[in-house]
């Protein structure tokens, strides 16, 4: 085997001298494929963050795909010279982050066909949204396997209301569904639960902090309304689940507070 390991190492040599070197064009690569981390969901958007590291010869950056359960590559999407890859990037040696936003606008083909662009029936809120992300190589055109498991991430667009100021007295209402009482007690700011409603308090900076909602872990009294605070909702109507968030920007005292929230419109979706 010793003997096998020399002569094809000196014949790649021989090779390399008399004909310089490898034509990278006729090789076969897999690329390495993106790994999605986060999807964000906004109003009729979704934004995307994934981690990568490719340096193969002739990348040219990322492909986005997104769809439903069955077919997550069913719509791709193109640059705004309405071209691919839809992320241009350059080679590196280490790992690098993300982020895209597939929005209303947006050019894209369903199954190849003429591009054209998102329409907000293509973004519904309420409806989840399967993605992946492709490792994209321009000659000879090559992208990375495709693979279901781990590396297609779902999140559903939902609404949202951003820097709200609210007073006391205030139900807060995420577009179409109660989620939370804004009162006062004991000269502080308090969030009261609506009816079915449980809720509870966590670190934040943005409303995106945290995207998926979890299942437990939520309580039935009141909490006092501090700032960067995520508030996490949880409402039952019969075996149903609705999810919602309130972020906190500011206080001023007993007076009123800036929040973002937003809801899920579906039920039982862990995504917002």
């Amino acid at each position: 085997m010793k003997i096998l390991k020399i002569f094809f190492s000196s014949l790649f040599t021989l090779s390399a001298i008399s004909c310089g070197l490898p034509d990278v064009t006729g090789i076969t690569l897999e690329l390495n494929q993106p790994y999605i981390t986060k999807v964000i969901p906004g109003n009729n958007e979704l934004t995307v963050e994934f981690q990568a590291q490719n340096n193969e010869p002739s990348f040219s950056g990322y492909n986005v795909y997104f769809g439903d359960k069955t077919n997550p590559k069913k719509y791709k999407l193109y640059n705004q010279q309405k071209s691919l890859p839809t992320m241009l990037d350059k080679g590196s040696d280490t790992i690098k982050k993300y982020s895209f936003k597939i929005a209303i606008g947006s050019y894209y083909s369903v199954n190849n066909a003429d591009v054209d662009t998102l329409k907000e029936n293509d973004l519904n809120n309420g409806i989840p949204i399967y993605v992946w992300i492709g490792a994209y190589q321009i000659t000879p055109q090559l992208e990375s396997y495709y693979y279901y498991d781990n590396f297609v991430q779902m999140g559903t667009p939902r609404p949202e209301a951003l820097n709200q100021n609210v007073t006391p007295g205030t139900t807060i209402n995420g577009t179409g569904r109660d989620i939370a009482v804004l009162n006062v007690n004991g000269g502080k700011l308090v969030f009261q639960n609506v009816a079915n409603g449980s809720m509870m308090r966590v670190s934040g900076n943005s409303l995106s902090d945290i995207v998926i909602p979890p299942t437990s872990g939520y309580g039935t009294a009141e909490l006092d309304v501090t700032a960067n605070r995520l508030y996490l909702i949880k409402i039952t109507e019969g075996a149903s689940s609705y999810y919602a968030k309130i972020f906190v920007r500011s206080v001023n005292g007993a007076n009123s507070a800036v929040i973002d929230y937003c809801h899920q419109t579906s039920p039982d979706i862990l995504s917002y």
